[in-house]
């Protein structure tokens, strides 16, 4: 059913009709497409919210029954719980899209209510796999449980997210890929910080490569993937400038050195890709590596207020850079 158009549209109409810029024919047409693109449509805002607080609930549930009655459920009990949970996250997505290939069908047209609740649900899949692992194989002294349970987790968030492209795909993948790098034995990568700190920056290298290659904007280059894209650039730098804090303890020139370089490869990446997200993260590596920079160099004398007060300086200046770097480059 169509909507009657706003007075204002009818007069504008009316007078292009009597200026002779549109026949009376093609003012009805204009005025039928008006009509169709107002027209209200049905509500669905509230079924949305309902999906993503089932989706919460059936998750904070399970988190929930399992930290009240650990120690009273057996290893089976618990492992089947999650297993449950982790079907009905997946079924009730399949339910949504009606049916697998629905789902595939999402991802390929312009993001809706129904395709943001069917990402959702398969991304809280992803962390109830990861607890049914985990909690499966925790009596396994020999065994690391949290790789494998973390590589669990990711394995389910990169086919979910590969079969329907999303936001929180990307973010369960991006959050199960830094807990796996990060639980890999020490005796396995030759030790733990620096090893740790160059797996990290080499996953955000990765992400910012998949980014770039245009890999996280398929199938359509359209809105949805553009801002897919800004989230891998999000994902990856936020991963490797955490990464090259991994060593402020131990090796607090390494941090900091790191930590600038990293950022001034997102300022130039922004040069090139013209992504306001490796800007914002360019401001942030340079605000925390040289008040990192000058503490090492003064030996600590510098006093907590100086730090902040230094901090907010770096900010101030490095932000009013990058925003006329924006602007200048549009």
């Amino acid at each position: 059913m169509s909507a009657e158009l706003p007075p204002r549209q009818r007069r504008a109409l009316e007078r292009l009709v009597e200026r002779g810029t549109l026949t009376t024919e093609q003012s009805e047409a204009v005025a039928a497409e008006l009509s169709a693109d107002t027209a209200p449509q049905r509500p669905g805002g509230l079924w949305e919210v309902l999906g993503y607080a089932g989706g919460a609930l059936v998750l904070g549930g399970a988190s929930l029954l399992l930290g009240m009655s650990w120690e009273d459920l057996s290893r089976t009990a618990r492992v089947g719980m999650l297993a449950a949970a982790t079907a009905l996250l997946v079924a009730a997505g399949i339910f949504i899209a009606r049916s697998p290939r629905g789902v595939r069908a999402l991802a390929v047209t312009e993001p809706s209510r129904r395709s943001r609740i069917v990402a959702v649900l398969f991304a809280l899949a992803s962390g109830t796999t990861a607890m049914a692992v985990g909690s499966g194989l925790d009596h396994l002294d020999s065994l690391n449980v949290a790789m494998v349970a973390t590589g669990a987790g990711l394995l389910v968030a990169a086919v979910a997210c590969a079969a329907l492209p999303s936001v929180p795909g990307l973010l369960a993948t991006g959050g199960f890929a830094y807990g796996f790098v990060l639980s890999l034995p020490g005796d396995w990568i030759g030790g733990e910080q620096i090893p740790e700190m160059v797996l990290l920056i080499a996953l955000g290298a990765a992400w910012a490569a998949l980014s770039a290659g245009g890999i996280l904007e398929r199938p359509a280059r359209d809105r949805a993937g553009r801002i897919r894209r800004e989230v891998g650039f999000g994902i990856g730098a936020a991963t490797a400038l955490s990464g090259a804090q991994w060593t402020v303890i131990g090796h607090q020139s390494w941090s900091y050195a790191t930590t600038f370089v990293l950022a001034v490869l997102c300022f130039a990446a922004f040069l090139r890709l013209r992504s306001t997200v490796l800007l914002v993260f360019g401001v942030l590596g340079v605000t925390v590596a040289v008040p990192e920079a000058l503490y090492d160099w003064t030996g600590g004398a510098l006093g907590g207020p100086l730090i902040v007060l230094l901090v907010g300086a770096v900010l101030l200046t490095t932000g009013g850079l990058g925003l006329r770097l924006r602007n200048r480059l549009g």
